[in-house]
């Protein structure tokens, strides 16, 4: 349940009945930023931002082409805010920005070397803070988590479960 913040406090949301926490949606909303925080914490440790830079990064290092436009919609990123962190990503030397051979006016940001190397450092790290974020869930559990999770984010049914 709830645990007490730094000062002493108690957080969260009281229900209907009287109980602490018991909020679905604060709860998520807490679990997502306890592990944007450490996920946060390995990106600036890489010289990253934060980890929407690793999101853009890891997508565009491989794989299919995108257009800024796809990796704005796939990553649910505003278009302007996209912009700058491809400028930023470009100014570090992690990713280049090439012609479309479909559409002379859009781009195709690719990672460089570097930036490859960058989102591989920040995904080991990122798999140790997030491991330490769910010590308190039994490894076997974990799977299961994860495949719920996806559940809510798709609206559909459980998705297949990845290792974690």
């Amino acid at each position: 349940m709830p645990r007490e913040s730094h000062d002493g406090d108690v957080s969260g949301p009281v229900s209907a009945d009287g109980e602490v926490g018991a909020d679905l949606t604060w709860l998520a909303h807490r679990a997502a930023a306890a592990l944007a925080d450490a996920f946060n914490e390995v990106s600036r440790e890489a010289g990253l931002t934060d980890l929407r830079d690793w999101l853009v990064l890891a997508l565009v290092s491989g794989g299919r082409e995108r257009t800024q436009l796809e990796i704005a919609n796939e990553l649910g990123i505003d278009k302007t805010t996209l912009v700058s962190i491809l400028d930023r990503l470009q100014k570090d030397g992690l990713i280049v920005r090439e012609v479309s051979a479909r559409d002379r006016r859009a781009r195709i940001p690719k990672a460089t070397a570097r930036g490859v190397e960058v989102k591989d450092q920040v995904a080991v790290a990122r798999e140790t803070a997030i491991s330490r974020r769910l010590a308190a869930i039994p490894p076997a559990e974990r799977a299961r988590f994860h495949t719920m999770l996806w559940s809510i984010v798709e609206g559909t049914g459980p998705r297949p479960a990845r290792s974690s």
